[in-house]
């Protein structure tokens, strides 16, 4: 009897894991290398014909819909770009643990999206948290133990709200028999709402989402930047992402509130995170924000393009709204990756990614500038790559949908749009830090010698940026008319007709014409002269060097601001943080009332049972 194909994109990668433990490295790297090649060609297979049900016991267990195939694929693709990049420059020291962890994160990922059933889902679910806490814990900074700790904590805590969730809805619609699919519990009662945002916590948590982002920027900076590219940059974001759709599409019918806060909050993850992006010095920490704030345009799109459609009022405008928070999903995993693997690149080359100790690289190390300059350009949403199309395709939605509420909802909804915008904005204004500080302006004398990087680098690096562009200029034609619009179809909605007109070929030309004019006005009227700089009659020193990062320290120091910025070095938004001071002072309080005495013990024993008695009556 044939093997079911959505059991092997399970099984392979998880038995190759296993055999890593045992083979030398080279081989470690050839059998990972040609697992996930066929996982990418049973992907093939599934675009051209569906597989059927994998049962277990006569029950489903593995089931792929439109929704979870958009994820697999994608879950594939990057990890198979992601892994180019490993296959040499992994420090030596962790290179076997790597090599096992890397394919056994890809095994419990695709388990998690084929699971038709909750329990399958809550046991995949937790072991990529394990993996993600593995991954942390192989990084090589003083703060790495802790920064894994932390990421477990936060991650394994969402993890106990799922679990309370899913139980939550098998209690209130026992029919449903643990399905993630069709749900459709009303939010209606105390117990359907705490189901609801238990879920929602587990899902905004895996994404990066706010309050539960706090995780990301210090898994970026501590962890291998391999495993950040693979995780949080990409593989956790689909993660995230694709269980908030599940949450909108079929878990839950939700009222407008629900979706007004979804969209609130999505705004608010854009414009905090971009902000504090801002004044990181720390390269990989500052990349860790902006994925952060990316993930907000994802929840505006998929809150904003799901309302209509609950309500049986399918307009085309919110639809479009769906279609753009998928796509910016693909695209913000393929740019951040990218971008974490090209800052990779610098920092195994320079031994740092502190921006104020980089600069002028861009000549040494044109390819990996090239690649993050096409990047960095998408995901700011600059025409004609990707990056801007998904964007494009969200401000629509909000447009669409706001045209249709009261007066109030609108000024409500336009705000958000606005914060949204203008974290676009932001963005770029930190991608030109970012590229600034490691590309261009002056070279310190320490990395006179650093010449370009090996040529997986290259290659992975490329096959992504090659991705923005292509997404860019075919969106409609490759990933949302393969990708997503069968999702759309799935649920029986009309195909979205957008609002206006993008032709990429034509921005490709006015933006060529605009540089052609502005390279001849170059050429006609260019007188310029090199001087050296001077300060007291001589060289400046090392020190004196004016880095990228200079102009954005007067933002950390604004008044409306720094109070702010203050609040947030000291922790007072982390929730890891708040948690923590918060248990210690219970437990604290609990010390102080219970002296050890058996009288007291016994009291506090049946004070417990009364109050479990009257929550559950």
């Amino acid at each position: 009897m044939a093997v079911n194909e959505l059991t092997l994109l399970v099984v392979i990668p998880l038995g190759i894991s296993i055999i890593n433990i045992f083979i030398p490295s080279i081989l470690r790297k050839i059998l990972t290398f040609l697992g996930l090649c066929y996982l990418l060609f049973l992907n093939y297979n599934l675009f051209i014909i569906p597989a059927g049900d994998a049962y277990l016991f006569n029950e489903v267990i593995f089931s792929l819909d439109k929704l979870g195939f958009f994820t697999i694929a994608f879950i594939q693709i990057l990890s198979f770009i992601i892994l180019i990049f490993s296959l040499k420059g992994v420090v030596k020291s962790i290179e076997k643990q790597f090599f096992v962890l890397y394919p056994m994160t890809v095994a419990f990922c695709n388990g998690a999206v084929l699971s038709a059933h909750a329990l399958g889902l809550l046991i995949f679910w937790g072991l990529t948290g394990i993996t993600l806490y593995l991954f942390g814990v192989l990084g090589q900074t003083k703060d790495a133990p802790k920064t894994a700790k932390k990421t477990f904590i936060i991650v394994g805590g969402s993890d106990a709200f799922l679990i309370l969730g899913f139980v939550l809805i098998w209690f209130l619609q026992p029919a449903s028999a643990w399905s993630l699919w069709n749900v459709q519990l009303e939010l209606s009662g105390q117990l359907a709402y705490i189901a609801f945002f238990c879920i929602l916590i587990a899902a905004f948590t895996k994404a990066g989402g706010f309050p539960f982002h706090t995780w990301v920027p210090d898994f970026s900076k501590d962890a291998p930047v391999e495993s950040v590219a693979l995780l949080p940059a990409s593989l956790d974001k689909l993660l995230g992402i694709y269980l908030f759709a599940r949450i909108v599409l079929s878990l839950f019918v939700l009222n407008f509130g629900i979706h007004l806060m979804l969209i609130t909050l999505g705004a608010l993850t854009i414009i905090i995170a971009v902000m504090m992006a801002m004044i990181q010095h720390n390269g990989r920490k500052l990349l860790g924000y902006l994925a952060i704030s990316q993930a907000g345009y994802m929840i505006m799109g998929v809150g904003c393009g799901s309302w209509m459609c609950a309500n049986g009022d399918i307009k085309g405008g919110s639809i479009v709204a769906l279609v753009g928070g998928l796509f910016h999903l693909v695209n913000d995993a393929i740019c951040k990756a990218n971008l974490f693997l090209t800052l990779g690149s610098v920092e195994k080359k320079t031994g740092t990614n502190d921006l104020d100790k980089l600069g002028g690289l861009g000549k040494s190390m044109p390819v990996i500038f090239t690649m993050a300059l096409i990047s960095a350009l998408s995901i700011s949403g600059i025409p004609p790559f990707s990056g801007f199309f998904s964007k494009w395709l969200i401000y629509q939605g909000v447009l669409d949908l706001a045209k249709n509420m009261s007066p109030g909802y609108q000024i409500w909804l336009l705000i958000c749009l606005i914060l949204a915008v203008f974290g676009s904005a932001l963005t770029l204004a930190n991608f030109m830090k970012f590229l600034h500080s490691i590309f261009l302006g002056k070279r310190p004398k320490t990395l006179d010698n650093i010449k370009e990087t090996s040529a997986n680098h290259w290659i992975a690096t490329g096959l992504l940026a090659t991705l923005c562009i292509v997404f860019g200029l075919f969106a409609m034609q490759i990933p949302i008319k393969h990708f997503i619009m069968p999702i759309v179809v799935e649920h029986g909605w009309a195909i979205p007709t957008l609002i206006g007109s993008y032709n990429p070929i034509l921005v490709i030309l006015f933006f060529g014409l605009a540089f052609l004019i502005g390279l001849v006005i170059y050429l006609f009227t260019k007188n310029v002269r090199y001087d050296e700089i001077y300060l007291g009659g001589m060289e400046p020193l090392e020190k004196f060097r004016v880095v990228g990062t200079e102009f954005y320290n007067e933002i950390r120091n604004m008044v409306p601001l720094r109070s702010l910025y203050d609040g947030a070095e000291k922790k007072y938004f982390d929730v890891y943080d708040l948690g923590s001071k918060g248990s210690f002072s219970l437990a604290r309080l609990f010390r102080s009332i219970h002296r050890g005495q058996l009288q007291l013990y016994s009291l506090w024993i049946i004070v417990g049972v009364l109050i479990l008695l009257w929550i559950v009556k």
